[in-house]
């Protein structure tokens, strides 16, 4: 009596099965319809109890009810048709209603379920879907075989009809039983979330920035937007997450992404063409190149405005078939020839006795000399071209050969190796100076002379060099001058300044005010500078011809002196070995530089750079920071003798001695694509011999 209603009835003749039993043997179509509930009735006194008699746990099956219970109910029935419609009611009620099982479970199966079950509210999501499950079963194309009977031959276990929600990264577990619309509905919305966020990630902000999430300022960009590094399947490659994969060079019209390489300089953009293969290729307009070489080659140290192509300062002419990405190379090498101090020596001889000045640019070198005449030489091949002077001197007959009839015009290295002999025109003019030649200037119209016969001769360049007119008034060797388009200065040994009259050669005004010989004069605008042998440094107006300003710091006689580019500089040097650098608007020595061992007889400042050249008595010739005052470099001896004139470029550093030789140290003899430097030769007397 005691036994499970399920082992008796398994047991049982098959005439006398229970009503509950032999309802099994419907169709299963059965299952799938909603029954209408008779349980509640207005026969039925009692619904609430009869509710808890069929209700069906989870953790309980049936087959387990006591069979007293069956029997009750049975017995308050039996006799009336009334008590039989109800009991065969119950009966499909309890088979349509509860959870299909296959096999029965073990008699604790309950209170194992119950000892290890979460607490749930009567609201939580997996509360209702188990409370809902038992009662609504429907074929579900998810998971589930495609036949009715596939229902059925799931993967059973102890509670396997239980669902158990989702804990941590393991997903939800749902019955294969049961509860397959469902499951199928939670697995899409799963999905279309997943894929959402990976969209989106990369508008995920970093954890520093989530204190800012109204503003978008702590929106930090760490993927491509879509369609740029997402796969077909949604999934994003393995990277850094703050890299951007965004090749924004690609994406921009050709024109603004060679505007924005532009701004680049020549390291940048040698790192830029590494990129990518479009890098690569955009990185290669030549357009590129030159607005970078343009913006960062032609700034100056002491200039009133940057450098203009094609003016002999190093950057060539804008024209089409220029290569600007080699231009760009060949400055940065010839930048760092300079910062080693790596030159190539070239010594030029002809002259026969003490070279006192010089001038030169890209094209020639015009040299002036105690022989008395003046010589013109080609800067490309190093031959001489022209030699002026009396008719006396030009008409020697060593003036080109030497007594075993070899050309002394020729250019000899380091290594005493001769090259490139010539044979130079040699020509005398009515106007001619008729004792050393001390000092010269041009530009490209005239050559202006100043020579120990205390005269000045002004040259047409363009005509041969033909002179114009001598320009007579001290009364002592003119010993250095300086001119611009309008006013050539002069200034004597008669320790005078003259200011004449460039178009017409009539003396303007005479400036007096040193008490020794002016040995240098310069001017900037309608400035003056002049120094002497009086220890002072004069800056002078050229228009009411007055002083205005002395530098007081020398202790010994001057013999040169320089001006910036810009006015803003004066530097000055002689006897006492030391150069001072002055603030020209405050007359404040700024710096001071103990410079050589003996006499520093030339100055030159190269206001694009900023170098300052210096040549001593001491042979030596040394190149200066005017920024700092830090010496440079030092070229020791390179002259037999003392240094009387040195002058230097963007690429070379000229100067002659009292040796009769012109020394060339080429900085760019070794620099490839060097002379893609140069200017046209129309400029700066051009190449006029």
């Amino acid at each position: 009596m005691g036994a499970p209603a399920g082992a008796r009835v398994a047991g049982a003749p098959a005439s006398h099965q229970p009503h509950d039993q032999r309802m099994r043997s419907l169709s299963l179509s059965n299952l799938l319809r909603h029954h209408k509930h008779a349980t509640f009735s207005h026969d039925d006194p009692q619904p609430s109890r009869q509710t808890n008699d069929i209700a069906v746990d989870d953790s309980e099956d049936t087959h387990e009810l006591p069979a007293r219970k069956l029997r009750g109910r049975a017995q308050s029935t039996a006799g009336t048709i009334k008590g039989v419609i109800r009991r065969a009611s119950l009966s499909l009620k309890g088979i349509v209603h509860r959870r299909p099982s296959i096999t029965a479970e073990p008699a604790d199966a309950h209170n194992q379920a119950v000892a290890h079950a979460r607490p749930t509210s009567a609201h939580h999501t997996w509360n209702r879907l188990r409370q809902v499950a038992p009662f609504r079963r429907s074929r579900s194309f998810y998971g589930f075989h495609a036949t009715e009977d596939g229902l059925y031959e799931q993967r059973q276990g102890p509670n396997s009809h239980m669902p158990i929600p989702a804990m941590g990264d393991e997903p939800p577990y749902i019955p294969m039983n049961t509860g397959g619309a469902a499951k199928a509905s939670v697995a899409l919305q799963n999905e279309y979330f997943q894929r959402q966020a990976m969209h989106t990630q990369w508008l995920q902000s970093s954890s520093e920035d989530s204190n800012d999430r109204e503003s978008g300022i702590g929106i930090v960009v760490t993927e491509p937007f879509a369609g740029s590094g997402v796969s077909d399947d949604g999934s994003f490659p393995a990277h850094d997450s703050n890299i951007s994969r965004i090749d924004f060079i690609k994406q921009l019209p050709s024109e603004l992404a060679i505007h924005v390489l532009a701004c680049l300089d020549a390291a940048a953009l040698a790192k830029a063409s590494v990129v990518s293969r479009h890098w690569h290729d955009v990185v290669r307009n030549q357009h590129i190149w030159r607005e970078s070489c343009l913006r960062e080659m032609t700034t100056t140290y002491a200039t009133s405005e940057p450098v203009k192509p094609g003016t002999g300062l190093g950057i060539p002419p804008v024209v089409p078939t220029n290569d600007w990405k080699q231009i760009y190379r060949a400055k940065l090498e010839l930048a760092q020839k300079w910062k080693e101090g790596k030159a190539r020596p070239m010594y030029l001889n002809g002259h026969t006795d003490s070279i006192y000045c010089l001038q030169f640019d890209e094209y020639k070198i015009i040299s002036g000399s105690r022989d008395k005449t003046i010589r013109i030489w080609d800067m490309q091949t190093l031959e001489c071209r022209l030699v002026i002077g009396p008719p006396e001197v030009v008409n020697a007959p060593n003036l080109l050969e030497d007594a075993e009839g070899n050309p002394v015009h020729y250019v000899n290295f380091s290594d005493s190796f001769r090259a490139a002999p010539s044979t130079p025109k040699v020509v005398s003019f009515a106007e001619h100076h008729r004792a050393s030649i001390l000092c010269l200037q041009y530009d490209d119209e005239i050559m202006v002379t100043g020579s120990s016969d205390s005269t000045c001769i002004v040259y047409d360049m363009r005509n041969g060099y033909r002179p114009i007119r001598r320009l007579t008034h001290h009364t002592a060797a003119v010993l250095d001058l300086a001119f611009d388009e309008k006013h050539i200065v002069t200034c004597s040994k008669d320790i005078s300044i003259c200011v004449w009259d460039r178009a017409t050669g009539a003396l303007l005004r005479q400036l007096r005010g040193h008490t020794g010989p002016v040995n240098a004069v310069q001017m900037r605008g309608n400035t003056i500078v002049s120094c002497s042998g009086d220890f002072r440094v004069k800056l002078w107006n050229i228009d009411t011809g007055r002083c205005i300003r002395e530098f007081v710091g020398h202790t010994k006689g001057l013999a040169c002196s320089q001006f910036s580019e810009d006015g803003r500089y004066v530097a000055s040097a002689g006897n006492d070995k030391v150069i001072r650098i002055w603030d020209a608007n405050t007359g404040e020595c700024v710096r001071e530089m103990r410079a050589h061992e003996n006499l520093v007889r030339s100055l030159h400042i190269d206001s694009v750079s900023g170098r300052l050249v210096s040549g001593s008595y001491d042979t030596d010739i040394k190149v200066w920071d005017m920024e700092t005052g830090r010496q440079l470099l030092d070229f020791p001896r390179w002259h037999a003798s003392w240094v009387l004139s040195a002058k230097s470029d963007y690429r070379r550093i000229v100067s002659t001695g009292q040796d009769p030789k012109i020394l060339i140290m080429d900085f760019g003899a070794e620099v490839e694509g060097i002379d893609m430097l140069k200017s046209d030769n129309t400029g700066v007397g051009g190449g006029i011999f």
